[in-house]
């Protein structure tokens, strides 16, 4: 019927009512169904399932509801090859196997917690899980080109060493939530604790896109929503949320939040990784280097707000050609004048200015507005009509410029306004004085700017882009290129951290996201969705507060957020699939008792990773075997409701650390910056640099995560390329060659002996009698080298690239 139609606004209170919304159960309240007689093996039913782990009663209840059993217990040398991949990211040895077996005998139940515990205090723990983290924290060593061509990070590798050690540690995660995103403004953290804040300083800084810095703050929320809350925040960037229940206003009430912050130059130090006095030369000179940088930014504080100020008339002019009613092209606006560039961006200050003055009905600008009213068509014959019929209530010297000189065009009274604030600001008496201070007294925030946001154009290295001229930003780039090398290879590690900018940034909504389209203020808060947790609005910048919601026990997302998440890495997929996307477009639990349970006892126990790493892992549940089963196939193909254990495929990672492992080149120091991943580096691959834009093929053919956002879950390809590295990489020959080289090799005498030991160092258990015949045959008759001795290293990679190596049952 032609009939517009409207948007229907988000019902908050009605998105409450989303499963994910929904409160936890109380403590207490964890309600755990009981057992069934089909469970404990009573009237007849299937084989008793241990039914002390509430875990294990939730999965068999929905096993029995479809008519299904779970999996027999996997046998010994299984389970303690998951415990170890899950667990630290490296197999067990041949030994370790033998002894679990034995112990498994003797002692079923103890045997498996002492193995997850003894695993669980190993500080490989640390490395292992600090990766899965960093997936989600979009690591990275580097961020964007910049002027001078440096794009390493310095310090991102502190932000990883946390990550390491608070996992560790066990820290608490609710502590971990505070460290990351408000460390610096929680009591009694030290150095170490800060390197927490890296949170910030390893995403993307955006130097080259002109809308850097609200693209920057756009990565932090949306990886605050979706590696913490489990919720897709920067879909509301431009727009309400168009599934969940997030309006733009809560999108740029957390904007202002995340943008009241800036990254100092002067960083606190860590730790010495250097002698006294490489030390104590290192931060004379650091010293030096930062004193410049600072003088620079108050040279350039003065430079720009002189330019703003002189060239008046041409940035005034500038506002006309590019406004709606007076432009005077529909192509770009050039920037060069008789008098000088202008500078990028600075336009937009005039602008802001503008808007204030008649936001404020400022009355010397009170005329401009009236003016720029007016039509292009007819303008000087309605601008005369106007200024004769009086201007009374304008400004006395703009009322005098005026009356004396009537404007034909807007480019007129651009040209008229610029002259009186030219002549105001070369005179000295007090009315011109009264004019330099209205148009850029205190009172006016914009122009001039303060010294906080000079420094942070100039850190920026957009140069022309930004609103300080080309040689400044030019200079700029080499003071702090100079710093940057200086962190980069000095002997001292520091914490990147964040610090709050000295007056809280009173967000507006960007309309359709761009941030030269400010439009109606709002407050600094948490969202609406879950004011239950937080309904304040935030006096400060909030930043603490923010931090204090999410970790918050009343807040119904975090702990089911990260319980998902450690689920999905011990089973292969979370209770709900999609673990960044807890709304209404995610995936439903597949359990949700079981998860709301998990969440609950999750805090219950402290918050502790390491108790609900033994809780799963003490789960029957989780020590099933993987065998198929055709009936429960056909009925439950996607294995949701974890009728067997899921064979997996190890990660990048674990499968370079496994090759490294069994072939005894394994380097296990710990902490340090990243170093390339190359044929010579047998770091653990944790250590590894990583290049945002350049990720080396080998790492993509692998699914390794891309670092520009965060990753909850990694891809899982199987591709020809992933084989070829193992049949062919110098990599993987290398370890082929270097476990040929291993004591337990070398001691034995006769080809089934070398065989036997082969087995054992690469696969943890003896061949079996078929494959000692195959092995024996193959070495003998096929695998010959030119003077007919046998190919040991093909044989060799060959139980390397084997599914048996690659895969975890």
């Amino acid at each position: 019927d032609g009939a517009a139609v409207l948007k229907r606004e988000i019902n908050i209170e009605e998105g409450k009512k989303h499963w994910a919304f929904q409160p936890l159960p109380r403590r207490g309240d964890a309600i755990v169904p009981s057992p069934s007689p089909q469970q404990t093996g009573a009237g007849g039913g299937p084989a008793p399932w241990n039914a002390s782990n509430p875990i294990d009663v939730f999965i068999r209840a929905k096993l029995h509801d479809h008519g299904l059993s779970p999996s027999p217990p996997a046998d010994a040398r299984t389970l303690i090859r998951r415990a170890y991949f899950d667990l630290i990211g490296l197999p067990p040895s041949y030994e370790e196997v033998k002894a679990f077996a034995a112990a498994s005998i003797q002692h079923p139940a103890s045997s498996i917690e002492d193995l997850i515990s003894r695993l669980l205090a190993d500080p490989r723990y640390g490395q292992r899980w600090a990766r899965h983290w960093l997936d989600v924290a979009r690591y990275a060593d580097t961020t964007e080109q910049s002027v001078d061509g440096e794009r390493r990070i310095p310090f991102a590798h502190t932000y990883r060493d946390y990550v390491i050690d608070a996992f560790n540690a066990d820290k608490p995660f609710d502590r971990f939530i505070l460290e990351q995103i408000a460390g610096d403004r929680l009591p009694g953290t030290t150095p170490a604790d800060l390197r927490a804040l890296g949170f910030f300083g390893v995403g993307r800084k955006f130097f080259a896109n002109a809308d850097g810095p609200a693209l920057r703050v756009d990565d932090r929320i949306d990886t605050i929503g979706r590696g913490f809350l489990g919720l897709t925040l920067a879909c509301a960037r431009c727009h309400d949320h168009k599934f969940d229940p997030i309006p733009t206003k809560d999108y740029y009430s957390l904007y202002g939040i995340l943008d009241s912050i800036d990254e100092p130059l002067d960083l606190p130090v860590v730790r010495a990784t250097g002698g006294a006095e490489a030390v104590a030369a290192h931060e004379e000179k650091r010293a030096k280097a930062v004193a410049a940088c600072e003088a620079h930014v108050d040279a350039c504080l003065v430079s720009s707000d002189k330019h703003l100020r002189d060239f008046a008339p041409e940035y005034l002019q500038y506002v006309v050609r590019s406004s709606p009613a007076h432009r005077t092209t529909d192509g770009d606006i050039p920037l060069d004048t008789p008098r000088g560039w202008l500078v990028y961006r600075a336009p937009d200050r005039w602008v802001a200015l503008l808007k204030q003055c008649k936001d404020n009905d400022e009355p010397f600008f009170r005329l401009w507005h009236q003016l720029m009213a007016l039509p292009k068509e007819g303008f000087a014959e309605n601008a005369k009509g106007l200024i004769e019929s009086g201007l009374d209530g304008h400004h006395p010297t703009v009322a005098e410029a005026f009356g004396t000189s009537l404007p034909q065009t807007m480019l007129d009274v651009a040209t008229i306004y610029g002259g009186i604030i030219e002549s105001a600001l070369k005179a000295d008496d007090a009315p011109s004085r009264g004019i330099v201070e209205l148009v850029f007294g205190k009172a006016s925030p914009v122009p001039p700017r303060d010294r906080d946001e000079v420094r942070d154009d100039l850190n920026r290295f957009l140069n022309e882009k930004q609103l300080v001229n080309r040689g400044d930003g030019e200079k700029a780039g080499k003071l702090l290129g100079e710093l940057h090398v200086l962190d980069a290879t000095g002997p001292v590690e520091r914490a990147m951290v964040v610090q709050t900018k000295p007056r809280p940034v009173e967000a507006h909504v960007f309309v359709r996201g761009d941030m030269k389209q400010p439009g109606a203020a709002v407050p600094r808060r948490f969202l609406q969705v879950l004011s239950s947790v937080d309904a304040r609005s935030y006096a400060d910048d909030g930043r603490l507060q923010l931090a204090q919601a999410i970790a918050s026990p009343k807040n119904p997302l975090t702990a089911r957020v990260i319980v998902n998440r450690v689920w999905q890495h011990h089973f292969g997929s979370g209770l709900v699939a999609t673990p960044d996307d807890f709304g209404t477009r995610g995936s439903p639990p597949t359990h949700p008792e079981l998860l709301d349970h998990l969440a609950g006892w999750f805090m219950e126990h402290g918050w502790s990773l390491k108790e609900l790493h033994r809780y799963l892992m003490s789960s029957a549940t989780w020590q099933q075997g993987s065998a198929l089963d055709d009936r429960a196939m056909e009925a439950d193909p996607s294995n949701q409701l974890l009728w067997r254990m899921p064979p997996r495929r190890l990660e990048f990672e674990p499968m370079r650390d496994a090759l490294l492992f069994v072939a005894g080149q394994l380097d296990e120091r710990s902490g340090g910056r990243g170093v390339l991943l190359n044929e010579k580096n047998t770091r653990r691959a944790v250590y590894g640099y990583t290049d945002r834009f350049r990720i080396p093929a080998l790492l993509r053919n692998f699914d390794v995560a891309n670092p520009d956002t965060s990753m909850a879950k990694r891809s899982e390809t199987l591709v020809p390329l992933q084989a070829l590295f193992l049949m062919n990489s110098a990599f993987a020959r290398q370890q082929a060659e270097a476990l040929q080289r291993r004591p337990e090799f070398v001691a034995a005498k006769s080809m089934r002996d070398q065989i036997s030991a082969a087995f054992r160092l690469a696969l943890a258990r003896q061949p079996a009698a078929a494959e000692m015949r195959l092995a024996m045959d193959y070495l003998s008759t096929t695998a010959l080298d030119a003077a007919g001795a046998p190919r040991w290293t093909d044989f060799v990679q060959s139980l390397l690239l084997s599914n048996e190596f690659v895969f975890v049952d």
